[in-house]
């Protein structure tokens, strides 16, 4: 049986074949450098380069290593050390040394008699030494906390506190990222956008020049008509000018937020068309009073405050502990050699004088409490005119691009008529370079309000504190 593919094939098609491979290989190169953006999409990326949130997310990080330190204090805190000691001079201690004999007698006359039972009798001084001149101590020492009126455990309630309100942190810092990126992407968006506009209406005007210079020359113009379609020309030109280096600016300013760099083609998606659902402002506050993120802070902050005045009220109370040592050393006692040793030992810590600092402390804690108490108030009123002003932001910049598009359907009409009554001599280039000006503004304004549209709507979403659009 023969092979499938023993059939034999073209001498060309090697070659014809690799130059198709690397045709699409090439398509395949630049497909791989241009960049599909939508505003979802470029937040995203944001949101995934770690430089952008690196400061929250370390404060974050630092905060959850405070709690689990806070956890450590209900822990024995246990403890190695050693220690060499030369000791200069070294005590002695002195005991008589007696030896058992009998004792001679003698009468009155000085005369031996005999000898008594044998006894005790001193006979020299023994020395004992206090220690050694080198001492050697390793311990293992284990100290356990046992009742401090509750200052550990509101304690590790603060830190758990200051945990979530870091957590906040980064949620904030998350938000104000999207919120810049989603700006940054429509700008650049409008400033294409706007180029691209004022590209064709140079066009155009380009093409009324050529009209008014033939018109000119066959008798059916003024000069003065043709040198101000020239002029109109050249100030359009200046501005096309200045839209491209702004453009230009805007466009590496998106770069610079998303991280992607110029070798990299970006092609935006097209402008999202009108959303005709209404905000309910009552809504809208109550959503934000509930998911801000700032005040979700303040809020633990509050708490803060109210642990840190329970603390500074036992500050004068008594605190009780434990520890418990183990030594092996040398010497031991009066003896010279390595040997063990322990002591256990339970006490209690009471303050009798400070100063007043106690006191002090305790008034401060109450004074931050009213702080943040009042801040979370202040907050609270200003976010309700934020998402206020939000709101009318955003329904000022839907009825400015409706009533945009109507007047662009108008201005392109218009343009039509006044070419055909320009050609027809009906017109005066004055009018005609008018109703193009009126087009190209009409469509500008259609633009920059459909763009101030998205980011209004992209700020509501942030100041009700909705995370992504529901």
């Amino acid at each position: 049986m023969k092979p499938v593919f023993s059939r034999s094939l073209p001498s060309a098609f090697g070659p014809r074949m690799l130059c198709y491979a690397a045709i699409l290989l090439s398509v395949g190169i630049a497909r791989a450098d241009t960049l599909e953006l939508s505003a979802t999409k470029a937040v995203e990326m944001a949101l995934s380069s770690p430089k952008q949130v690196e400061w929250a997310t370390a404060k974050m990080m630092e905060a959850v290593a405070g709690k689990a330190a806070a956890f450590g204090a209900f822990l024995p805190q246990i403890s190695a050390s050693g220690s060499y000691t030369r000791l200069g001079t070294v005590n002695n201690f002195y005991t008589a040394r007696e030896s058992l004999m009998p004792l001679p007698v003698y009468d009155t006359m000085e005369q031996f008699i005999g000898y008594t039972a044998p006894t005790y009798v001193p006979v020299g001084l023994d020395t004992l030494a206090l220690g050694g001149h080198d001492n050697f101590v390793l311990r293992a020492s284990a100290q356990q906390t046992l009742f401090t009126w509750g200052k550990l455990v509101n304690a590790y309630r603060i830190a758990g506190l200051n945990q979530e309100i870091q957590l906040q942190a980064l949620m904030q810092a998350r938000a104000q990222l999207r919120i810049d990126v989603t700006s940054s992407y429509y700008q650049a968006l409008l400033a294409g956008r706007t180029l691209e506009v004022m590209k064709e209406s140079y066009a155009q005007l380009q093409s009324h020049v050529a009209q008014a210079q033939q018109l000119y020359d066959n008798g059916l113009a003024t000069r003065l008509d043709l040198m101000r379609a020239r002029v109109g020309l050249t100030n359009m030109a200046a501005q096309v000018s200045q839209l491209e280096s702004g453009a230009s600016l805007a466009l590496a300013s998106l770069r610079n937020n998303i991280d992607v760099g110029p070798e990299t083609e970006i092609v935006f998606d097209a402008i999202p068309s009108l959303d005709s659902a209404t905000v309910d402002l009552g809504a809208a506050v109550d959503s934000a009073l509930k998911r801000r993120p700032e005040l979700e802070q303040l809020r633990r902050t509050v708490q803060v405050a109210e642990l840190g005045i329970r603390i500074a009220r036992t500050s004068n109370l008594p605190t009780a502990f434990a520890a418990f040592n183990y030594d092996y050393k040398n010497p031991v006692g009066f003896t010279s050699g390595w040997g063990t040793d322990w002591n256990f030992s339970a006490g209690v810590s009471l303050p009798l004088f400070t100063g007043g600092s106690n006191l002090a402390r305790l008034k401060q804690a109450q004074a931050r409490y009213r702080q943040v108490k009042v801040g979370l108030a202040l907050a609270e009123d200003g976010i309700r005119l934020e998402v206020q002003a939000t709101v009318s932001a955003l329904n000022q910049e839907a009825r400015n691009a409706a009533i945009q598009s109507e007047n662009v359907k108008v201005a392109e009409e218009a343009l039509g008529l006044a070419e055909t009554r320009y050609q027809n001599g009906l017109l005066t280039n004055l009018e005609y370079m008018d109703t193009q000006l009126a087009l190209t503004q009409s469509r500008l304004s259609y633009l920059s309000s459909l763009v101030n549209c998205r980011i209004a709507r992209a700020r509501l979403l942030q100041a009700m504190g909705i995370i992504e659009e529901e």
